[in-house]
């Protein structure tokens, strides 16, 4: 089987990818820094013959050259800042760590002689444009958040190591991704709030901002078949369902999960939960569903869903 690579391979999205890469007999070699990601969500496949973890940092690029196996098939780049709101505060964190380490490991996949790459891009990258259903070929792109600037200069990058060194390139720009090993997110954030004082609930904005959800094994398996069926040089698909949830939805449904009532719900003001914050996006998945993928649950169902596994955990 062939051997394949996922940086940010102990992550909340690596960690299940891998699962699914070594469960159809792939050979899987893992990178994390460990800074998002956690061993505990890798640990199950550490006696696994066909999986090797390699703790390093895409920002040193020597490491990188003397880490990555030039018989490897495929690069899985997941690897990047996955808390949109931190990189508000400090914009240098997704420099260094969607644009640079992006630079880095296609540079040593050039020098390497490895040739395609899958990468884990974000909606982000078409700014806000409001309650228009955006298709993956929607221009111009104007990011409002240094997350959606730099995943969109990554993309770019992506398009042009295929056009000068040959690349086959697959990308997908999906909606927010959530489920069992989340480490961080609106749904996240609002359990431990209500762990820690279940007498109210701050929400950051006004709570109607509107988005989809999509529950990690729905990714996994528009990933595999794009993989898969898609033999372009380089091609682009948005990866959402046809439904949206609101905040203040996501909110209610956390506490009726918690059974806790009489909870005090203060919104801040505005719109948006912080600058930066696209507060209501929607995706056209027509083009995904063409090559043949279904999705399990709808946003609804994947916010429930992601509540009672995180609780449990």
């Amino acid at each position: 089987m062939k051997k394949v690579l996922i940086t940010g391979g102990a992550g909340f999205i690596g960690s299940h990818l891998g699962d699914f890469l070594l469960k159809k007999g792939y050979h899987l070699t893992a990178i994390d820094n460990l800074s998002w990601g956690k061993k505990e969500f890798i640990s199950h496949n550490l006696t696994n013959p066909r999986f090797k973890f390699i703790k390093a940092d895409l920002l040193n690029y020597k490491d990188l050259l003397n880490v990555l196996d030039s018989q490897i098939d495929t690069v899985f780049h997941l690897a990047a800042n996955s808390d949109i709101m931190r990189g508000a505060i400090d914009p240098s964190i997704d420099f260094k760590n969607t644009t640079q380490a992006t630079f880095n490991i296609l540079e040593v996949m050039r020098k390497k002689g490895i040739k395609k790459i899958f990468y884990t891009s974000g909606s982000g990258v078409y700014g806000d444009i409001g309650k228009k259903k955006i298709p993956e070929n929607y221009g111009p792109l104007l990011p409002i958040s240094m997350y959606g600037a730099t995943k969109l200069s990554a993309e770019a990058m992506i398009s042009s190591f295929v056009n000068l060194y040959d690349f086959q390139a697959w990308m997908i720009r999906p909606a927010n991704i959530i489920g069992s090993r989340a480490t961080h997110g609106v749904i996240y954030d609002f359990i431990n709030r209500l762990k820690k004082d279940p007498s109210k609930l701050d929400i950051l904005g006004n709570g109607k901002q509107n988005k989809s959800y999509l529950y990690i094994t729905d990714v996994i398996n528009a990933i595999d078949l794009i993989w898969m069926r898609d033999k372009s040089r380089i091609s682009i698909y948005n990866v959402a369902s046809d439904s949206t949830i609101t905040v203040n939805q996501i909110a209610r449904m956390v506490l009726k999960e918690m059974c806790l009532k009489q909870v005090k719900i203060n919104h801040s003001m505005g719109d948006r939960g912080w600058k930066g914050d696209v507060p209501i996006i929607s995706l056209t998945n027509s083009k995904l569903s063409s090559i043949g993928w279904k999705y399990q649950y709808s946003s609804k169902q994947a916010v429930r869903k992601t509540v009672q596994s995180l609780l449990i955990n």
